[in-house]
């Protein structure tokens, strides 16, 4: 049987849509040891954790499964460091020009480095009659298009298991590139017949500020299409 931990909550910084990550500092009350912990979407996480060879590969193993992925990591604080960082991050919460950016800037401080502890994988569960009610909606001539924050290997796995895709249909993905590469592409998609549209949060951007009558036109014919890696914005 395993010994009951308990440990003082120093710390809290939640979940935000911006940041894709929550945080915690801690102090086990046996040891005084402190540590900070934080779990988050991969492609933030991914920048804060210490060097590895293994988290981009798993995280895409998971995502062409569905799955959402959560990564984990912690680092250990001295007092000295807490200290420090607490009083830097108070100062920011004081401020009344630019608090946002401060807090940031504080957080940043300490948000580098972390040890890699863990990757989940969590699969979404759809809805009743998901399936069958875009099935209806394709079927009378209704396009649907899906707005999510998932990456592209995720967004394309639940586009094919809501039948948002039919089983004739192609998906053609559009990600990354320069302007004049995504340009390209959406020429190149102009010219196939019954294919779902994916594009990134990036290269819709890119469209919409620098070539939206074509994008609108290219978009305009797809029997479907997912915006995926999307920020709140979107």
């Amino acid at each position: 049987h395993g010994a009951l931990a308990e440990y003082d909550v120093l710390a809290v910084f939640p979940f935000t849509s911006e940041t894709k990550r929550m945080g915690i500092i801690v102090r086990d009350k046996a040891s005084g040891e402190i540590t900070f912990y934080m779990k988050g979407a991969d492609v933030v996480m991914a920048k804060i954790v210490a060097d590895n060879d293994w988290l981009e590969e798993e995280c895409g193993n998971m995502a062409r499964e569905g799955l959402r992925t959560l990564v984990f990591g912690r680092r250990p604080m001295s007092q000295e460091e807490y200290q420090r960082f607490q009083d830097t991050y108070n100062q920011a919460k004081a401020t009344i020009h630019n608090r946002a950016e401060n807090v940031a800037q504080a957080l940043a401080t300490i948000e580098h480095g972390l040890e890699l502890v863990a990757l989940s994988g969590v699969e979404d569960k759809l809805q009743p009659n998901v399936r069958a009610t875009l099935e209806m909606l394709r079927n009378a001539g209704i396009k649907v298009w899906m707005l999510t924050g998932d990456k592209i290997e995720t967004a394309t796995c639940i586009a094919i298991s809501t039948r948002l895709v039919s089983r004739t249909q192609s998906l053609f993905t559009i990600s990354g590139g320069n302007q004049g590469q995504i340009v390209e592409r959406l020429k190149q998609f102009e010219q196939m017949r019954d294919a779902c549209l994916v594009i990134d949060g990036s290269s819709l951007q890119l469209c919409l500020d620098h070539f939206k009558d074509i994008f609108i036109r290219v978009a305009f014919k797809a029997p479907s299409g997912a915006c995926c890696a999307c920020p709140p914005q979107q």
